[in-house]
């Protein structure tokens, strides 16, 4: 029992140093997105917060290259990238992956931010529940309040209608 209170309260704290290092990254995105080095090497970004960029292939002797060649080739053209993310802060904020586009010898990286505690099947849990409590709350409170606003709101409703028509 003390183990699950100790997980619980830490992945709490966990959580809320991941979502302020969201924030940090966000926000140092929107900070150096217009500038010319972000141009410089082909920087995107998204309003999560993740960047973008792709590598094509340098040269038509590329095209014949395995994967595994094109792999090495493409991470020695990350370094200065990888060094600007680190030179305006966000080297140990986020995580690169690569993705290989359809049909071609181009390469999709995506840095996003670093999530362990924060993930999809968690928010969509904690989401349900919370909406599970609203739903069994709405006959109670909240639809005493809509006919509360409904009977004071009618009057002056019609009012305005006759006064149009």
């Amino acid at each position: 029992m003390r183990r699950w209170f100790r997980n619980f309260f830490g992945n709490w704290r966990v959580a809320y140093y991941e979502i302020e290092n969201w924030f940090y990254v966000k926000s140092t995105i929107s900070k150096h997105s217009p500038t010319m080095d972000w141009q410089k090497h082909n920087l995107r970004s998204d309003w999560v917060g993740r960047i973008y960029t792709v590598l094509n292939p340098q040269s038509p002797s590329d095209d014949g290259d395995t994967m595994e060649v094109l792999r090495i080739k493409y991470a020695e053209r990350l370094k200065p990238i990888n060094l600007y993310l680190d030179s305006i802060g966000l080297g140990e904020s986020i995580t690169p992956a690569y993705e290989q586009v359809r049909n071609s010898a181009s390469f999709l990286v995506v840095y996003s931010p670093i999530f362990r505690v924060i993930t999809t099947w968690r928010v969509f849990v904690v989401a349900c529940f919370i909406s599970a409590f609203f739903a069994s709350k709405l006959d109670t409170i909240a639809w005493n309040g809509i006919v509360k606003a409904w009977n004071y709101l009618e009057p002056l409703a019609v009012d305005i209608i006759k006064r149009i028509f």
